[in-house]
């Protein structure tokens, strides 16, 4: 039993090292940028020696890629969660949209973080042709918009396009709303955004 305690403590002990170099990762790669980021400052912004950074990740190309994929699971559960009360799809496409934009604003430094890595080269992607962080996230919203689509609240159009859409007008938003510091009020172009989206799309009664 004691052997048990101390292993969860130790696992526990990991997985928050693991945890405050992903944070890391993210501001620092914000800041610079992933070329200029250097592993020893993301190191010392997590609190723990250079080496350990190594015990975690293969390099700096294994820290962006976990960073990205883990900022995209954590906000997606978060968005599933807040949005499993919604009783149809239609509300819930709309819900997503209004989710996606509250979540992803909370902390300026990952967007700016977005903005800039999920716009890697191409030959970083084809050195990791698994690094496909929007999938499940886009899968998930595509789901969303079949099911709107099936329960005939919008017309029959096709889902992945939608997805698209949608995800694309958001994110250039609020990429737009951190990286140039524009002068409009989120909160009115969040709203803008979801009235075109809604009473563009419903289906005539």
């Amino acid at each position: 039993m004691i052997k048990r305690k101390k292993t969860q403590r130790a696992m526990n002990k990991q997985e928050k090292k693991r945890t405050a170099l992903l944070e890391a990762a993210i501001k620092i790669f914000s800041e610079k940028g992933f070329h200029g980021a250097k592993i020893k400052e993301i190191a010392e912004e997590a609190g723990v020696a250079d080496g350990t950074t190594y015990l975690y990740f293969k390099n700096k190309d294994d820290l962006l890629i976990k960073a990205v994929e883990n900022l995209f699971e954590s906000r997606l559960n978060a968005i599933e969660k807040r949005i499993s009360n919604e009783k149809s799809g239609y509300d819930k496409l709309f819900s997503f949209a209004e989710e996606h934009i509250a979540l992803f604003t909370e902390d300026p430094k990952v967007v700016r973080f977005l903005a800039v890595e999920l716009r890697q080269s191409k030959d970083f992607y084809n050195k990791y042709p698994d690094f496909k962080p929007l999938r499940h996230y886009l899968t998930y919203l595509q789901s969303i918009c079949t099911e709107a689509i099936e329960e005939g609240s919008i017309r029959e159009i096709d889902p992945v396009t939608l997805s698209y859409i949608i995800f694309g007008t958001v994110n250039f938003v609020i990429t737009e709303w951190v990286v140039q510091d524009q002068p409009f009020s989120l909160e009115d172009i969040k709203g803008k955004i979801i009235d075109i989206l809604r009473f563009g799309l419903k289906k005539d009664r």
